[in-house]
């Protein structure tokens, strides 16, 4: 059946994994989904670098000035990290901060302009801007970023019409765990254990949901939904009820003990 109403739809991070999956879902409902990735990502596709400015100016502009508006935007584009904080070099941190938080916010910026009311932005978090992880402190710390700066954009555009939803997926069978950078440098003080806590969570990979599964969850929130935070993947939502039932100190303290003393 035809879509009477198509939209222009753009995804950042669409050359593979989530990204690639729910472009081409929106392209299979009629949309036009333009793709912002540094590697080819089929038809419908800008080179770009969203922790370079003026790249994601002119991708943006070009998307805008060729269809008029920018119906969806779905900040999808990020890297993951683990090991300790305390032994994170300054290179690996810019390389995440400026992919995961500096990235969501050149797109937004560059994008607003073309979003028209009714329009709507979703920035894909995760559950690790909502549960805090030993040795994952970065990726946290950069999702919980995201989360904060969704929810004050939601605020501040409201009047304007234009909804900002956040998605926080929980573990996705995709290719971000063996891209997500790897430390596993160590000392007296952390022993084994960043190792441990590593594998704790790669030996998990086939449990996660599928890509495509978690993509058509995603597309179906970014297409039809409004709220302002949503958690995908039922055990999340029910940790996440749990989770604030009970003391913050509890709660860490049980995840380090899962995570880290788990021989």
């Amino acid at each position: 059946m035809k879509n009477k109403n198509p939209k222009i739809v753009v995804v950042t991070g669409a050359s593979g994994g989530i990204g690639k999956a729910v472009k081409e879902l929106f392209e299979k409902a009629g949309d036009t989904a333009v793709g912002l990735s540094r590697s080819d990502c089929g038809k419908e596709w800008i080179k770009c670098d969203v922790t370079n400015r003026e790249e994601v100016d002119r991708a943006i502009d070009a998307v805008g000035k060729r269809f008029g508006r920018i119906d969806i935007l779905i900040n999808n584009a990020g890297i993951g990290i683990s090991g300790a904080l305390e032994l994170t070099t300054d290179e690996d941190y810019k390389k995440v901060m400026a992919t995961d938080v500096d990235g969501v916010f050149n797109v937004c910026r560059a994008a607003v302009k073309y979003i028209p009311r009714g329009g709507k932005i979703v920035n894909i978090s995760s559950v690790c801007a909502l549960f805090a992880l030993p040795y994952r402190s970065l990726y946290c710390a950069a999702k919980a970023a995201v989360n904060m700066m969704s929810f004050g954009l939601r605020m501040e555009l409201k009047q304007s019409g234009i909804s900002v939803v956040t998605v926080c997926p929980g573990e996705i069978k995709t290719g971000f765990t063996a891209a997500r950078i790897k430390n596993f440098e160590t000392n007296a003080r952390y022993g084994d254990s960043i190792e441990r806590s590593a594998r704790h969570i790669d030996e998990k990979e086939e449990k996660r949901m599928s890509c495509a599964k978690a993509a058509e969850k995603i597309y179906k929130i970014a297409d039809r939904k409004k709220g302002a935070m949503y958690i995908v993947g039922v055990k999340y939502r029910a940790l996440y009820f749990f989770s604030a039932l009970v003391p913050k100190g509890s709660m860490l303290t049980a995840t380090a003990n899962l995570m880290i003393k788990r021989k």
